[in-house]
């Protein structure tokens, strides 16, 4: 009994320093880069807490470079799409390709998520071009503290010694193209819709489509089940607490409450009940209680569409290039399944 206490206790503790240092770096890094840039901070934030800390099979320099690329790059690329619409689809493309081919391996790992957030929060926050400064210098020196932490721990604990070079991780990652052009093409597809439909949160549906595609259609189905069912608890939570029952003043330590038990929470499954409940609460900025519900179900089901829709287009794809290949090898092989006839 004595031992399982000390591994609650130690769990408890555990949990709660990393809840301290999550909430502390994005508090930190609002009071420096400013309001605007937060949500990019809560994503450099997740970086910050993971990447030091894995052993990815990656050289240092080589990951510190693909951090400071890739955060820099995604603040950018969130801006520089304000230019035209007619760039934004082409430009958000491109640049989830870039993420997906420096970071998408080890895929156990997930080492792609910050970089994706990076990208996905700072296209639905951008700033107007006077501010421009502000947000790349927050991505930036954002990228330089994760990277640096990355480079001091991976040295020290010996990560990544013998390593991948750059090249190598990009032709690894290449490998699954039909996982590249299902993030790249969804997403793309995500936020432009909803920069062309001028939405409130249109982060909502370009992080159900990031969150959703996953390299298995099995998987993307799971995903899809828990992420629909975890939002109407989340839903129905929210309305009962931030509605009903709990002064808004006070709302800040529910959410945050929330945030530390899901540490004890890992899956998919519950953490998007944390997460629906945490983005409501967050979007009564800009809307009120029934709107932000609304909206909030609409986007989920619209990211829920673009996913299968996509999915099912590479399967007729993929289809559609197995039949050429089987006609050209008939054909090349002599043995097309033709008959012919003569008569008299």
């Amino acid at each position: 009994m004595k031992t399982e206490s000390k591994s609650y206790l130690g769990l408890i503790l555990h949990n709660a320093f990393r809840f301290v240092i999550n909430v502390g770096f994005v508090f930190i890094f609002q009071i420096i880069f400013g309001v605007e840039n937060i949500l990019p901070g809560v994503a450099i934030g997740v970086g910050f807490t993971m990447l030091p800390m894995m052993d990815l099979p990656i050289r240092p320099w080589t990951m510190f470079f693909i951090i400071m690329l890739l955060y820099t790059g995604g603040g950018l690329a969130g801006e520089l799409a304000l230019v035209s619409p007619v760039l934004a689809f082409p430009l958000y493309f491109l640049f989830t390709v870039l993420i997906i081919l420096l970071s998408n391996e080890p895929v156990a790992y997930k080492p792609n998520i910050s970089f994706l957030l990076c990208f996905v929060f700072s296209q639905a926050t951008p700033l107007p071009f006077d501010l421009l400064a502000s947000r790349m210098n927050a991505v930036f020196f954002g990228g330089l503290i994760v990277g640096v932490g990355t480079l001091i721990n991976w040295y020290r604990y010996g990560y990544g010694k013998n390593g991948r070079t750059m090249r190598q991780q990009i032709q690894l990652c290449a490998k699954n193209r039909s996982y590249i052009f299902r993030m790249s093409f969804g997403i793309a597809f995500a936020m432009t819709t909803g920069m062309l439909l001028h939405l409130q949160k249109p982060l909502w549906i370009s992080i159900v489509v990031m969150s959703l595609t996953q390299l298995e259609f099995s998987e993307t189905m799971e995903r899809i089940k828990y992420r629909f069912i975890g939002t109407m608890i989340g839903v129905v939570l929210f309305f009962l607490l931030f509605q009903i029952l709990i002064p808004q003043q006070y709302a800040m330590y529910v959410v945050m409450f929330f945030g530390y038990i899901g540490f004890f929470l890992p899956d998919y499954k519950y953490k998007q009940i944390i997460n629906a409940v945490s983005a409501l609460n967050a979007s009564l900025v800009l809307l009120d209680g029934v709107t932000a519900i609304e909206q909030r179900i609409a986007c989920l089901v619209a990211g829920i569409v673009i996913v299968i829709v996509i999915y099912a287009l590479t399967f007729v794809m993929k289809k559609l290039k197995k039949l050429q290949q089987d006609i050209q090898h008939y054909v090349l092989a002599d043995d097309f399944p033709y008959t012919t006839s003569k008569k008299g």
